[in-house]
């Protein structure tokens, strides 16, 4: 293939992928400290054989090379001499391997026994079974026969992480003299240097240990908040200072650490073209992935849960959106059907948008899934938004594939997107055309670790949301609460806006105190937004959301607890459960 003899075809590229997969098993197997021996390499090592096989006729119709011309012979010279080889030497060989190397022992180990290939090994100094025991200082001295030493030093040349290298000739019949140390002078085709390795400016750091320190810097956060409060009480100006300076230091110290948690986008997306084109040579499609703004960094912690929600939207543009190459070509489209996954950023939040140039979404099918599977009644389907239509598909349970298979229609998917994106803060909108594609968007906030969240109150009792989900805060007058239905609207820019009540929505007795005028607190839920009734808004806090622990975790509507400055214990509010 490198000498263009041969076409790279999709099979080629297929065995290519499922070499890569092996050698993952392989690595995980050692990082297990398990055995490989379950990898089954038999059909693989098959299907190699068969696409040379398949090369061999073509290679054999070429007939016999044509014999090259004899090369003149140089005055003073006979033809019939043969033309001079590269004659086997007995050779002193030393090596060392880079200092930047993180196991220099593995690639001594590795260029010794490449050398016993080359010819047999004499000697060699420390020993292979001293190398294995960490028994490596540094460097390695060998004598090796039936070898040349051009050969020698282009195998020790293209070694991984090689550092200096001498090969020299010993003279027949005589005794192998000690090897030469690396630093002793030798003619420059027979040495080697590594470029001089630059000072390193990181270090490697165990990712538990960074997740400790964050959350040293998140109560510390708290710390401050509730010095904050204590100093309001003492109303001294020297303390009011000192905790000036404080918040400038805490602060910075929070926008540092927050950058050690980031990590590019690309850290997730680099594998979706391989999902993307496995999945379309199983369906028969031929698609086009195209990533945006994969440089964009996020939380660490929101990108590990990021990966199984992206490739399930994937799967379902590529077994449902993305249409076969003859439906493609009767629509008027290119036969490559086309996805692209764009990512920005604005402000504080990240959206990640990903459109397919697909058939699109059919708003009727859905809605007859919807009632056939008794998510919604038939009255309700004919009074539904398509927005409203659209979001039906990520409802538990909800497929509108007429079969199962390994890639669809086991409903379960797009829930799970849903629940995990707001998990994480964020949001999940959907918009499709017929005919001509959809866009999954995920708004998803920079991080989870420290959290701006907006106070609320229901009676004395104080609650915590994300800023993130807040749209505004209005005051909104008794009389324009209108009610339909049972269910109740308030009308803001023109808009129609589901209202719902704090104390109901968490059981709480009573009314809110409105005298006249409600407080409502507009966030956006599932790409609409919603007015939510309140007694009071305390403000806003930056806080360290702590997980709900058993049995707690099983609070409907609620996604953890915080500590705010005063020492007061603060509920989260999970929206999108209690809406």
């Amino acid at each position: 293939f490198r000498q263009g003899s041969a076409r790279i075809s999709p099979p080629v590229v297929d065995i290519l992928f499922q070499g890569i997969d092996f050698l993952d098993g392989m690595v995980k197997a050692v990082e297990d400290d398990s055995s490989a021996d379950d990898l089954d390499t038999t059909g693989y090592l098959n299907d190699i054989q068969k696409i040379i096989d398949a090369r061999l006729p073509e290679e054999s119709d070429k007939g016999p090379e044509k014999l090259s011309e004899p090369v003149p012979a140089a005055e003073g010279t006979s033809s019939a001499e043969p033309a001079p080889q590269a004659m086997e030497e007995e050779l002193t060989i030393v090596f060392r391997i880079s200092d930047t190397s993180p196991v220099p022992a593995v690639r001594a180990y590795l260029a010794i026994k490449r050398l016993g290939k080359l010819g047999e090994i004499v000697s060699v100094s420390p020993s292979l079974d001293e190398i294995k025991a960490g028994g490596y200082s540094g460097e390695v001295s060998m004598v090796v026969t039936g070898t040349d030493r051009p050969a020698v030093e282009k195998l020790l040349k293209n070694s991984t992480e090689m550092g200096e290298f001498t090969a020299s000739s010993l003279k027949s019949g005589k005794k192998p003299k000690p090897a030469p140390a690396v630093t002793e002078s030798v003619p420059p085709k027979t040495r080697y240097s590594a470029p001089a390795p630059a000072a390193s400016k990181s270090v490697r750091i165990n990712t538990q240990l960074l997740d400790t320190f964050i959350n040293l810097v998140g109560e510390l956060i708290v710390t401050k908040s509730r010095l904050r409060e204590l100093s309001k009480e003492s109303g001294s100006t020297m303390t009011d200072q000192v905790l000036t300076r404080l918040d400038h230091l805490v602060g910075t110290l929070h926008g540092e650490v927050m950058k050690v948690r980031m990590d590019p986008m690309e850290s997730v997306t680099k594998r979706l073209p391989r999902v993307v084109r496995d999945l379309g040579r199983k369906e028969g499609k031929e698609i086009s992935l195209v990533i945006e703004g994969a440089q964009i960094e996020l939380d660490r912690a929101i990108l590990e849960e990021l990966g199984d929600p992206l490739v399930h939207i994937l799967r379902n543009a590529v077994d449902h959106g993305i249409e076969d190459a003859g439906e493609r070509e009767r629509a008027g489209k290119p036969k490559v059907g086309n996805i692209t996954i764009s990512i920005s950023r604005e402000r504080d939040m990240v959206y990640v948008n990903i459109v397919d140039d697909g058939r699109g979404m059919n708003l009727k099918k859905i809605s007859a899934k919807a009632i056939q599977k008794g998510i919604i009644s038939e009255e309700q389907a004919r009074v539904m938004s398509e927005e409203d239509a659209i979001m039906l598909i990520c409802r538990p349970g909800f497929s509108t594939a007429d079969k199962v298979t390994d890639v669809s229609g086991r409903g379960v998917g797009m829930d799970v997107v849903q629940a995990v994106v707001e998990s994480l803060g964020g949001t999940l909108a959907i918009e499709s055309n017929s005919g001509t594609g959809s866009r999954f968007t995920l708004k998803l906030p920079l991080t989870v670790a420290i959290v701006k969240m907006l106070l609320i109150q229901a009676r004395e009792h104080i609650f915590a949301i994300p800023i993130t989900r807040v749209v505004r805060t209005t005051r909104v007058a008794g009389e324009d609460v209108k009610e339909s239905q049972g269910r109740f609207y308030i009308t803001l820019d023109e808009d129609l806006v589901p209202l719902h009540f704090l104390r109901k929505m968490l059981s709480l007795p009573g009314p809110p105190d409105d005298n006249g005028l409600l407080t409502v607190v507009v966030v956006e839920v599932t790409n609409r937004m919603v007015g939510i009734a309140v007694d009071g808004v305390s403000g806003q806090a930056d806080i360290v959301v702590k997980p709900l622990c058993y049995p707690l975790e099983r609070l409907v509507g609620y996604s953890g607890m915080t500590v705010l400055g005063s020492g007061k214990i603060v509920p989260v509010l999970d929206l999108g459960n209690l809406l």
